[in-house]
């Protein structure tokens, strides 16, 4: 993903699985408000910018050692971008529309249970009560 030709990349809406190896983790959609694309949302992703939810969940579920954790977030950033350029390659599904797109997004990620995919909300369950 990190070394993609993205000119292959359709820019268009769709959806797209990412795979840690030949593990799919991660399942997403581009298009979602009309404008987006899947190569304009998986070079997002290839960036491994930290402020990037699939880069967090990444960085969190998969790099970090509690032994040796980064002294920045350029230092969180420049480990995400080497994990994805060394681990991670992308499967996209291109749609007509981002309703088309939202549809596999949804089935496949009931199909898949993909690892990253709802790990906020087992982050969030696993911290403690909602005291709200």
């Amino acid at each position: 993903m990190g070394a993609a030709d993205w000119a292959t990349v359709p820019d268009t809406a769709g959806v797209y699985v990412i795979f840690d190896k030949d593990e799919p983790i991660y399942v997403g959609m581009a298009g979602r408000d009309g404008k987006g694309s899947l190569r304009r949302r998986l070079r997002d992703h290839a960036s491994g910018q930290v402020v990037n939810m699939f880069a967090q969940y990444l960085l969190f579920d998969r790099i970090l050692d509690p032994n040796d954790l980064p002294r920045s977030p350029q230092e969180a950033g420049q480990r995400c971008r080497a994990y994805i350029r060394q681990n991670c390659i992308a499967r996209v599904l291109p749609a007509d529309d981002a309703a088309q797109a939202r549809v596999v997004e949804a089935r496949l990620r009931a199909e898949i249970a993909p690892a990253l995919n709802g790990l906020n909300k087992r982050m969030l369950e696993a911290s403690g009560p909602d005291l709200s």
